[in-house]
């Protein structure tokens, strides 16, 4: 016992001692991807891409994910390869602003550097027509009982997908804000029920309806609805929705044939006829609508790296659902994408069912000497339009791309830390958050990722837009809030995941924190009702709880979906975050000066706080090494890992600061991140999520959080850095991953955005954090930024006390720095600002300032 006391004491007391003298944080950290996983894929997207192809670990090519027999779970993937397969070397960005990605490969005679972008695509012509969702297609699928224009035989297909949807969407180039008349075309091809493909029409600036093509036309009927329409927001693109009711029992969509008049509609019979395409401006045969044009480059480097001469033969080896077959200059596959070289095609070989390789001349290389070579990708092209790659154009177009980047790439311009490394973290991941966005229902919608995640979820929505905020998006944030309100069920509250009770915490925290830090009481005022409805769905549930005093969830929550490591039980995280939603909740009505509702909402919390906090006292227990926690579980049912699932208790920790409420709370809050520190692989915490022996990446970020609103600050720095070292070369991250040398299992999507929205929101909280009305700044600030020469800064950083300018400042001599902190807006200054020094300066401590418009103080570093 004595043993085990001075094990678990010893290391707390030097902890204490560092921490108070702010001696130095150990060896010089620095990001090198030590730690990244064996194999990684990267976005190679415009920002809102509706078309996202990714660009592999060997440089291959991947596009539309989703089909269970493809590579990858991708329709096809395209690699540039040698005859005899040549060695990867590496993989790098060629900017951190840009996708651009450079791929070394070598043979014994050849070095291969691969230049990959995507070329930047042309304007979209008036009243041209493209879709934004995905090429799902039905072929002769409607099979019309009567003759009908050709658009009634196939139909395009929206699946129910993540978000479960079915969404169909399209968007037409029309004038700013002009108004036209729109025809949508069915033919049911599979059910004759009624009630059973129960579909919405949400056409811009139009009435949105409800149909049931069985009840209105029957199976195997074509049938129109017309619509009016208005470019509302005078953007000149005119969206169109089509996807399920909510609650339908068929969640995939269907739609035939669009039609677009200036004014006057013809009679349905004869559009149904075919009669009125060429009197449309737009007539589409849904099905065989193209996503935008792209076309992705490859420019190939052959450098000879012998003293002779010798002779490459290059290959292209495709994979995927789709034959192929070679014509004039070109490979084509699918309906819409083709594949050609400058040095033109020799042969393509049937490898196996899904295997090709496809030939390419040889390229004679004397000693020493290097050739360039193009291969293009083009995808969703006007079939008759014919292109032949040239190396020269390959050229052009990507300095076109490097300008367009250069001037286009989401900005990091607010963030500036002294770190190349962190730098290039933070704006690779302020980039990809936006590459990996989508547009949904005309609305921005900030995407976890471009694959197997590529929908949004009130968990990794509330983190994504509070960093969309921050960095001053508030338009594109505000019109993600508006999509994922779509989602609120009738009777208020919100159930996108089933049984995912919390999220109905996660709505408030969301709609509070972007008010806060926008400072927009009526914003928030306007979208109370939100709030509302969640808190009600708060008490439905809770009502449910009650019903039955032998349930081990009596007077919590119903048992429910955890996620994040479990799958489902009786939990205390839905109810930790529920309780943080309505504490927020409590605050923002004292904030918008609703005392009533406030004053019963807080009774009411306190009553179900002191209910939990007995309950889980019970429940208090240690882990095999010895450290005490608050397990995830009720009666730690599933006996699970100490560590396994806590990332709703480490976010109800911050910003949930539920466990601020009472001494006995803080102490089981301080155990319980003692406990997780005592899980450690890597720098980060060990089967915390859902692989057993594996590393959920950007927990790293809830456990920072933690560690800092508790005041253990000193890991922090390290903490960054280990979480920058999981990301691949390529400065993305997979959601989870074993450790180096533990295989190569993978869970979640890559690049995983919450991932790159918690780093960016780990730098800025390190350097500035508000803690109730006070401002803290450098709470976690590394030792190795306040070098000589060094500057930090924060530029125009959105907090509740509006936005700021800091500056940190360290001379050439590295004993002093200079910070200078400015208030942008005219809102309610901090009452203080606490400068925190324990970390990186040799005296330590920390200083109050009384808050005012500008604050200057020259700091002693050593």
């Amino acid at each position: 016992m004595i043993h085990l006391k001075l094990k678990k004491t010893l290391p707390a007391l030097v902890a204490i001692c560092m921490a108070q003298s702010g001696i130095a944080q150990g060896e010089p950290m620095k990001v090198d991807h030590r730690y990244a996983v064996p194999w990684w894929q990267s976005q190679l997207c415009l920002p809102d891409d509706p078309v996202k192809t990714l660009v592999g670990k060997e440089g291959m090519l991947f596009g539309d994910y989703g089909y269970r027999q493809g590579p990858r779970l991708f329709s096809f993937s395209v690699l540039f390869d040698a005859s005899s397969p040549a060695t990867w070397k590496s993989q790098e960005l060629k900017t951190n602003a840009s996708p651009m990605t450079v791929t070394i490969k070598e043979t014994p005679d050849v070095i291969i550097r691969e230049e990959t972008f995507l070329e930047i695509p042309a304007p979209e012509k008036l009243y041209s027509i493209v879709r934004f969702d995905s090429r799902r297609a039905l072929r002769n699928w409607s099979k019309p009982s009567t003759p009908a224009d050709a658009a009634f035989n196939d139909a395009a297909e929206g699946i129910k997908g993540l978000s479960g949807e079915g969404l169909i969407e399209y968007h037409i180039k029309v004038p700013p804000g002009s108004a036209h008349k729109l025809v949508l075309g069915f033919c049911e091809g599979q059910y004759d029920s009624i009630g059973k493909r129960e579909m919405r029409i949400a056409v811009e600036g139009g009435k949105q309806t409800d149909i049931d093509l069985a009840k209105d036309f029957g199976i195997h009927k074509p049938g129109t609805y017309s619509f009016d329409s208005k470019d509302f927001d005078n953007d000149g693109v005119l969206t169109i929705v089509i996807s399920n009711k909510p609650g339908a029992r068929e969640r995939n969509s269907i739609v035939n044939g669009l039609w677009l008049f200036r004014d006057n509609v013809p009679p349905a019979a004869d559009i149904i006829a075919g009669k009125a395409n060429k009197t449309a401006l737009v007539y589409a045969k849904c099905a065989d609508v193209g996503m935008p044009e792209r076309r992705y480059h490859i420019l190939v480097t052959l450098t000879n790296k012998t003293g002779n001469a010798v002779n490459f033969s290059p290959v292209l080896r495709y994979a995927g659902i789709d034959s192929i077959y070679k014509k004039s200059g070109y490979v084509q596959f699918d309906e819409y994408t083709r594949l050609s070289t400058s040095g033109g095609l020799a042969s393509v070989v049937k490898d196996s069912a899904k295997y090709f390789t496809i030939s390419v001349p040889a390229v004679a290389l004397k000693a020493k000497e290097s050739k360039q070579f193009s291969v293009t990708l083009s995808r969703f092209f006007d079939p008759a339009k014919a292109y032949t790659p040239t190396v020269a154009g390959t050229r052009a177009q990507m300095l076109a791309s490097e300008a367009w980047w250069k001037k286009n790439s989401p900005s990091s311009a607010a963030i500036s830390v002294p770190d190349k490394g962190i730098q290039a973290m933070v704006t690779a991941s302020i980039r990809n958050i936006f590459q990996a966005r989508d547009i949904r229902r005309g609305a921005k919608s900030f995407h976890v990722g471009p694959t197997q995640y590529r929908g949004l979820w009130l968990a990794d929505g509330t983190y994504l837009l509070e960093v969309g905020t921050m960095l001053g998006y508030t338009k594109d944030v505000r019109s993600c809030i508006d999509y994922l309100t779509h989602f609120q069920l009738p009777d208020g509250g919100f159930e996108m995941i089933t049984t995912f009770h919390k999220e109905n915490g996660l709505v408030p925290i969301m709609l509070i924190r972007h008010a806060m830090l926008t400072q927009d009481k009526k914003w928030l005022a306007d979208n109370w009702p939100v709030i509302e409805g969640c808190l009600k769905r708060i008490n439905y549930l809770r009502g449910i709880a009650l019903q039955d005093s032998t349930k081990p969830y009596y007077g919590l929550l119903p048992n429910g979906n955890v996620d994040g490591g479990i799958q489902h039980g009786n939990d205390y995280s839905n109810t930790e975050y529920c309780l943080s939603g309505i504490k927020w909740a409590v605050n923002a009505a004292k904030w918008l000066g609703k005392t009533e509702q406030a004053a019963t909402w807080e009774a009411d919390y306190k009553n179900w706080l002191a209910f939990f906090i007995n309950k889980a006292r019970k429940d208090i227990r240690q882990d095999e090494k010895g450290n005490t926690y608050l397990p995830v579980m009720i009666n730690n049912e599933q006996n699970h890992e100490a560590q396994r699932g806590q990332w709703a208790f480490a976010q109800s920790v911050y910003p949930g600061q539920l466990f601020d409420e009472t001494p006995e709370l803080h102490k089981w809050a301080e155990q319980t991140v003692d406990m997780l520190g005592d899980h450690l692989v890597e720098g980060e915490v060990i089967s915390t999520g859902w692989m057993t022996g594996g590393l959920w990446s950007y927990f790293s970020s809830f456990y920072g959080h933690a560690m800092q609103w508790l005041g253990k600050t000193q890991g922090i720095p390290q903490l960054l850095y280990d979480f920058a070292n999981h990301s691949s070369p390529t400065m993305v991250w997979r959601e989870e991953q074993k450790p180096v040398g533990k295989g190569s299992d993978e869970v979640g999507d890559m690049p995983h955005n919450w991932a790159s929205a918690e780093f960016i929101r780990m730098v800025v909280h390190m350097i500035q954090l508000d803690r109730g009305k006070d401002l803290h700044l450098l709470e976690a600030f590394p030792r190795q930024w306040a070098q000589a020469g060094n500057t930090t800064k924060l530029n125009g950083i959105a907090t509740p006390f509006g936005r700021i300018n800091f500056e940190f400042a360290v001379n050439s001599a590295g004993d002093a720095g200079k910070l200078k902190l400015t208030f942008l807006d005219n809102v309610t200054l901090p009452e203080n600002v606490v400068v925190h020094k324990e970390n990186w300066t040799t005296a330590g401590g920390k200083e109050t300032i009384p808050g005012k418009k500008i604050i200057e103080l020259n700091i002693p570093v050593n």
